[in-house]
């Protein structure tokens, strides 16, 4: 499967794992998420769509678990502490909806409370779950977005 979301994304390639390990212990504030959430220690058996800067040093990273090509559970969205609130995590999720097909139910299964207002106002709808089933209108980036140095990403 990481094969085909990385063909369906423009700027992406497959890298070891201990690459993504060694990046991601450089996020020292992890906001409201539990330092000790099983999904870190886990990230490992998922995809991680990691968000690199121009430096290229790392931006954010998005942990997701294809269940099926239509069914993605969004475990963690990480952004870097100085650079929240400047959209990054939109742009990351919105990469990650250009890889799936229209239909495609997005869901998070456990969220911070600054985790559900960042879904809902990507278009996650609050139920049981928070989940989105992607559509022509409801995705954050409408056209397919060409690859531009300034944002690197791995799978």
């Amino acid at each position: 499967m990481g094969a085909y979301f990385a063909s369906r994304l423009p700027g992406v390639g497959k890298v070891p794992w201990f690459i993504c390990e060694t990046l991601s212990c450089l996020f020292d504030d992890l906001g409201e998420i539990n330092p000790d959430y099983p999904g870190f220690k886990k990230m490992s058996e998922h995809f991680v769509l990691s968000m690199f800067g121009s430096d290229g040093q790392p931006v954010g990273f998005c942990v997701f678990i294809p269940e099926r090509l239509d069914l993605i559970q969004i475990d963690i969205i990480l952004i870097k502490k100085e650079l929240r609130e400047r959209g990054l995590g939109r742009l990351l999720l919105g990469y990650l909806e250009q890889a799936l097909e229209q239909g495609t139910v997005l869901y998070v299964r456990q969220v911070t409370n600054t985790g559900r207002k960042f879904f809902t106002s990507c278009g996650f709808a609050r139920d049981v779950q928070l989940f989105k089933v992607l559509s022509h209108n409801n995705r954050l980036l409408k056209e397919k977005t060409s690859y531009t140095p300034a944002v690197y990403a791995c799978v």
